[in-house]
């Protein structure tokens, strides 16, 4: 159960945090302990249109903003997934799924993710802050980092800034629409769990279903750590 929220979440900053989107992503742990996920996303138009300005890409070509391929590459390296399959919906969106196959595996080589099982009540907290951003840049594809160095993300160049600080700074340099595609982007995430929920921090539930709505710009941010806990029975 570890690892596949914390997979769930990086995911979700790999995808999600290199410009403005709608984003949503579900998660299923499977009776077997293995975790099957499902997310879907797209690039506002905007900031899609700055992203291949910047990148010397026409505006009329077909050249997807979030290249599938590499995304697919990316997490074919890593020996615990498997099912991958990732496809272009169009140049400016990404869908996809894939299995986690060994889940506690892969939870060892990530320290901020806490995890208690027990036969009358569980609880998973993970915690992104300044201190793990590392550990999830290093996730990313060459493309998705320079997305974000152009976008001048904090979680990218180390600023210490307010999320109202750095819209003001996309304001200045790119412009007033831009910077409030980026404020208006949330990401969904919807987790189901096996048990019955008790108790989220960050989120909102129903049974054994839980679901955040997380602003894209206090992941680009990051300015506090960003705490998530489920606990079920």
């Amino acid at each position: 159960m570890k690892l596949h929220l914390y997979l769930v979440f990086g995911l979700m900053s790999v995808l999600a945090s290199l410009s403005a989107c709608s984003f949503s992503m579900v998660a299923t742990l499977r009776s077997d302990q293995q975790v099957d996920l499902s997310y879907t996303g797209a690039i506002k138009p905007k900031v899609a249109t700055l992203l291949n300005d910047l990148g010397g890409t026409a505006k009329s070509s077909d050249r997807p903003l979030i290249s599938s391929a590499s995304v697919t590459a990316s997490l074919q390296k890593i020996p615990e997934l498997s099912q991958i399959v990732a496809k272009n919906q169009v140049p400016q969106g990404l869908e996809g799924r894939l299995r986690i196959a060994n889940p506690e595996k892969l939870s060892q080589r990530f320290p901020f993710v806490t995890q208690k099982l027990g036969s009358g009540a569980s609880l998973f907290s993970l915690t992104l802050s300044r201190e793990t951003a590392p550990q999830l840049l290093s996730l990313f594809t060459p493309e998705v980092r320079d997305y974000l160095d152009a976008l001048m993300a904090p979680i990218s160049t180390g600023e210490n800034q307010t999320p109202g600080e750095y819209l003001a700074l996309l304001t200045s340099v790119y412009g007033k629409t831009i910077a409030q595609e980026i404020e208006s982007s949330l990401i969904s995430l919807e987790i189901q769990v096996p048990g019955t929920i008790t108790r989220v921090i960050g989120g909102t539930w129903t049974e054994n279903r839980a679901v955040f709505n997380i602003p894209l710009v206090d992941l680009l941010v990051m300015q506090k750590p960003l705490v998530y806990q489920i606990d079920w029975k």
